[in-house]
């Protein structure tokens, strides 16, 4: 009878520690236990309204209060994406708070996650990028969901639709979570924002964004940078307002006020709605027109070099074979020698879709210039796939990604990494002189899931390096402050304009020298002499 009692009583104990009283009503977690350690969870925690009827499209505001205790034990829908399925829906802006602490007077440093996908597919997910890793590193995570796709990017480049309603979403859970973290154990004051991919451009995004100024104090970016193209800075989203609608209903034209176009895609149900969004293509951040609401109303690059942006320690980095995990996809070496023959006929193609040429400058004169740093003057794409690899990893991810390190490093301490491990979790066969690593590879060595059982001692041994050098990085913003730590003995330097080296996350942490200087150099000589300023990205 006494040990019932008493396991009655740590039963209630725990469900007491377990509720948490926010501004908006009370919620209750759970606990959950990874490797036989325990962690307390608050999944499915509202931080804006539902973004229904006449609040699709538009930015988050608010949730309302409830009554009562919210259980947040589990992890709410995904946020509608390219490919829906039955775990989505249009209700979805909630996130997720996962914490060691035991008590709120821990104030513990906080990683606040911006998942990646093109911005029309990701979600939060303990499941592929479970948190539990970073959290026996003493640090609370907050992971978030935003609209994908039309529903998170539509724009009618008017004040109909502002646009960027997924970056609101983010900005309003990074706010959320600056006010609320204490609640759980995490230091408001200490903040990191990261992401991989879209995740990485967003929190470039935020970093130029002087509406994000103070809600975080260092930053993540992992194969995506505020100066990364990635097809996401679009500047025509108006005619794909009108697209989505005459998908529906072919009779709508650009007679139709955008008001009209507004309002009729507001009344569709999602599951009309969606299918418009899957065959138009994608869509993704734009402009904004001045107003009260707007997010983004100038480009990055400007906003960088001038040094008007938050000003935060940042790490940022890419894979060294970004684009092969993508491209090997859809069907590796064939598709990628017929990639290859494409460029060999037609030169022009590589030129980044971001630059935009000076009157007169030639094309193919500059395409030139891009094969000859990459192949030679007498190689051809078709007969070397590395550099098929190379050249358009270098153009999505890279250079954007070396340059914002140069500039960014005349403000701040910037630490620069590259992901060059070949470990377990490298499905795409090997290209001869091709990097190992795709896009992505990082993240399975950086977060826990039912596949990341690491089962060699390499593998083993990158995922303890990577954690221990991110949450090093939220802690003390440095990523190796102790340079005698056995893990790494090593300490990577930072970043400074005439010197961009880099830390290689490989078999073997090394410091390396800048491996991409002749093309860096062919890549400034190119924008700076036949692009016009000011440029978009890089």
């Amino acid at each position: 009878m006494h040990i019932l009692l008493s396991v009655v009583f740590v039963s209630v104990a725990l469900a007491q520690d377990l509720i948490v009283d926010l501004p908006d009503g009370t919620i209750r977690g759970s606990e959950i236990t990874f490797q036989n350690k325990s962690y307390y969870g608050y999944r499915g925690i509202p931080f804006a309204a539902p973004p229904l009827g006449k609040l699709r499209f538009q930015g988050p505001v608010p949730p309302k209060p409830w009554d009562g205790i919210l259980e947040t034990n589990e992890t709410k829908s995904c946020c509608i994406s390219m490919t829906p399925s039955a775990q989505q829906s249009e209700d979805c802006l909630y996130l997720n708070v996962y914490t060691p602490a035991r008590k709120i007077i821990d104030k513990l440093p906080v990683m606040f996650w911006i998942y990646g996908g093109g911005f029309t597919m990701g979600c939060t997910s303990d499941v592929t990028t479970g948190p539990f890793y970073l959290l026996d590193e003493d640090v609370v995570i907050v992971y978030t969901n935003y609209r994908l796709g039309l529903y998170g990017f539509l724009s009618t480049q008017d004040d109909v639709v502002l646009g960027n309603a997924g970056l609101k979403d983010q900005l309003l859970a990074m706010k959320w979570t600056k006010n609320n973290i204490a609640l759980f154990g995490g230091d408001p004051e200490k903040i990191t924002i990261f992401g991989q991919s879209a995740g990485g451009f967003s929190v470039g995004a935020h970093i130029v964004n002087p509406k994000s100024a103070g809600l975080y104090r260092a930053a993540i970016c992992e194969s995506g940078c505020s100066l990364a193209n990635l097809e996401a800075m679009k500047q025509n989203t108006r005619q794909a307002a009108y697209d989505y609608a005459k998908y529906v209903d072919p009779t709508i034209s650009e007679r139709n006020t955008t008001t009209e176009i507004r309002d009729f895609l507001q009344s569709l149900p999602a599951e009309v709605l969606t299918p418009a969004f899957a065959a138009n293509g994608l869509t993704g951040i734009s402009i904004e027109v001045e107003h009260e609401d707007a997010y983004v109303t100038n480009f990055s690059f400007p906003l960088l070099e001038s040094g008007n942006f938050n000003q935060v320690p940042l790490m940022l980095g890419t894979t060294s074979a970004e684009t092969f995990s993508i491209l090997g996809l859809f069907g590796g070496e064939p598709v990628i020698s017929g990639i290859g023959a494409f460029f060999d006929s037609n030169l022009s193609v590589v030129i980044p879709s971001d630059l935009v040429l000076l009157p007169g400058a030639n094309a193919t004169e500059i395409g030139s210039m891009i094969r000859d740093a990459y192949v030679g003057s007498n190689g051809t794409y078709s007969q070397d796939l590395a550099a098929v690899i190379e050249v358009t990893s270098d153009n999505m991810f890279v250079k954007s990604t070396l340059k914002q390190a140069e500039i960014q490093s005349n403000f701040t301490p910037v630490y620069l990494y590259q992901f060059s491990f070949e470990g377990s979790f490298n499905f795409i066969p090997i290209i001869e002189g091709a990097g190992a690593a795709g896009h992505g590879a990082e993240t399975a060595y950086l977060f826990s899931s039912p596949t990341s059982v690491y089962t060699t001692d390499g593998d083993k041994l990158m995922n303890k390096q990577i954690v221990k050098l991110w949450a090093n990085f939220a802690k003390t913003l440095n990523p190796t402050p102790d340079p005698t730590d056995p893990l790494f003995n090593l300490t990577w330097p930072k970043v400074s304009p005439s010197n961009i080296q880099y830390l290689d996350l490989d078999e073997k942490l090394a410091v390396k020298p800048n491996r991409k200087e002749k093309q860096m150099a062919m890549w400034n000589y190119i924008y700076y002499t036949y692009g016009q300023q000011p440029f978009t990205a890089f």
